[in-house]
C-alpha cells in the first residue's frame, strides 16, 4: 500500500470524458428536468444534494442517465432537478424561500463557484437565506501548523494535498474567502454558524453527521 497519499484518487480521463458528455447531453436533451418552478411551498432548494434527501425539499444534482434494467443504479433516488451547476440555474428570479448547499462549491472551479453564488442570490426571495458548507482550509492549515491533530494523516502536506487535489476538488475555501465572495454577490448578515445546530432559518439546518469534522458552515441573507 502506498504510505504517501494512501487515499488519493487520480482522476481518470474516462470519468472526465463521461462527465462532459453527460453534461452536454443533459443540457440539450433534459432541459425540462432542469427547470425549477415553485410547485412546492415553501420552495427550499438543496443544491448538490448527493444523498442528503429530506421531505419538503427540491433536490438538485447533476444529470442522471439511467437504464431501468440496470439494477446497480435503479435503486438510487433521482433528484427532482437535474442540471449542470457550471451554468445558470433554470429558475425565475426572487422565487426561492431558502437554499442549502453542502460540500458542493469546492467541486467547481473558482469562476463557476462565484457564478453559482450569484445565481443563488438571484433566485432567492428578498430577506431569505442561504446556508452553505464546504471543507474548511483552515482545518488543514491548523494541522499543518501543529495546532490540532488529525489521526488519518501521517504527513502534514498530505492533509493539504487531500483537500486541494483529491475528491475532484477544484477550489478551496475558508471563512474569509467565502464570506468575501458572498459579500461581493450582494449578500448581507454573513456569518459562520455552528454545524448542524445554529442558524437563523432553522429549516435550512440539514448538515450530514459524517461531515461534522473539518466543515465550515456559513449563512447569508439576501437583502
Amino acid at each position: 500500500m502506498n504510505e504517501i497519499y494512501p487515499n488519493f484518487q487520480e482522476p481518470k480521463f474516462s470519468r472526465q470524458l463521461y462527465f462532459e458528455i453527460t453534461g452536454w447531453a443533459g443540457r440539450h436533451f433534459k432541459k425540462r428536468k432542469s427547470k425549477i418552478t415553485p410547485t412546492k411551498l415553501p420552495l427550499l432548494l438543496d443544491i448538490g444534494v448527493g444523498a442528503n434527501y429530506m421531505d419538503g425539499w427540491t433536490h438538485i444534482d447533476f444529470y442522471i442517465f439511467r437504464l431501468k434494467f440496470w439494477k446497480k443504479y435503479s435503486q438510487y433516488r433521482k433528484p427532482e432537478i437535474e442540471t449542470d451547476l457550471r451554468y445558470p440555474l433554470n429558475c425565475p428570479s426572487n422565487v426561492v424561500d431558502g437554499v442549502y448547499s453542502g460540500h458542493t462549491l469546492e467541486h467547481l472551479y473558482p469562476n463557476h463557484a462565484f457564478q453559482l453564488l450569484g445565481e443563488i442570490f438571484r433566485v432567492l426571495k428578498p430577506k431569505c437565506w442561504l446556508r452553505i458548507n464546504v471543507p474548511d482550509l483552515k482545518y488543514a492549515i491548523d494541522f499543518y501548523n501543529g495546532k490540532i491533530s488529525i489521526p488519518e494523516y501521517k504527513y502534514k502536506a498530505e492533509a493539504i494535498g487531500d483537500l486541494t487535489q483529491n475528491w475532484l476538488h477544484h477550489s478551496v475555501w475558508d471563512e474569509e474567502l467565502l464570506s468575501k465572495a458572498l459579500e461581493i454577490k450582494g449578500f448581507i448578515n454573513i456569518r459562520k454558524v455552528e454545524f448542524g445546530a445554529e442558524g437563523t432559518d432553522k429549516r435550512l439546518i440539514k448538515e450530514e453527521g459524517v461531515r461534522l469534522v473539518g466543515t465550515l458552515v456559513i449563512e447569508a441573507q439576501k437583502p
